[in-house]
């Protein structure tokens, strides 16, 4: 038995699974999530510089109580959260949907009208005459 032709049909059927196969690309992504373990950054682009120069922003991440992960991933979906009150994340209700409150606007006015002069009053009746 000849086993050429076997090896040879398992390095076809080898290079056409990889062809086949859609490629796995990996991104490093970036998390940071607060002291109550939620995520409030996500993106493929560092936070913080992670140089020797970025050393003071990271402690003080550290000391706000945030984690900062660097993970690969196929997909790594850009989130960025905002707190107001300069960091306060006790943020009131009030505070948090004052950006999206409507606020009543006056009714779209009708096109001006040309002025109409005002109908005359019906003159008062003369007293009438007694024959």
């Amino acid at each position: 038995m000849n086993a050429r032709p076997v090896l040879a049909s398992a390095r076809a059927a080898v290079v056409a699974a990889a062809l086949l196969s859609p490629a796995a690309q990996a991104v490093t992504c970036f998390v940071v999530m607060d002291r109550s373990e939620n995520v409030i950054y996500r993106d493929v682009l560092p936070p913080v510089d992670l140089s020797d120069a970025g050393k003071p922003a990271r402690e003080a991440m550290r000391q706000r109580g945030e984690h900062f992960l660097f993970l690969e991933s196929e997909s790594c979906p850009r989130m960025e959260f905002f707190t107001g009150g300069a960091g306060n994340v006790a943020l009131a209700l009030d505070q948090t949907l004052a950006p999206t409150t409507v606020q009543a606007k006056p009714a779209a006015e009708a096109p001006a009208k040309p002025a109409a002069a005002a109908p005359a009053r019906p003159a008062a009746a003369a007293p009438a005459k007694q024959r």
